[in-house]
C-alpha cells in the first residue's frame, strides 16, 4: 500500500524531484568550487616568498662561474657558491 502511494508521489512530482535534486547539486558543486578556490589562492600566496628566491637562484647559478659563456664548474659547485659557500 505504501510502495503504491510512493510510486503514485514519485510518478505525479518525478520532475520536481528531478529539478530539486539538480538544484542541491549545483549549489553543493559550486560551494565546493569555491572552497577550493580559496584555499588554492592561499597556497599560491604563500608559495610566492619561495619563487622569488628560486629565481634568484637559478639566476645565480646560471651567472655562476662562466668563463666565455662556458660553463667551468658543475651544479653542485654552482649551488654551494650561490648559497654562501665558499669565499
Amino acid at each position: 500500500m505504501q510502495l503504491i502511494m510512493f510510486k503514485t508521489l514519485f510518478e505525479d512530482h518525478k520532475y520536481l524531484i528531478c529539478a530539486g535534486l539538480s538544484t542541491f547539486s549545483l549549489i553543493f558543486t559550486t560551494t565546493a568550487i569555491i572552497s577550493i578556490s580559496k584555499s588554492i589562492r592561499e597556497v599560491s600566496t604563500n608559495l610566492i616568498p619561495i619563487a622569488e628566491w628560486a629565481d634568484t637562484q637559478n639566476e645565480c647559478i646560471t651567472k655562476t662561474f662562466r668563463i666565455d659563456g662556458k660553463n667551468t664548474q658543475g651544479i653542485p659547485s654552482k649551488v654551494w657558491s650561490c648559497n654562501g659557500g665558499g669565499d
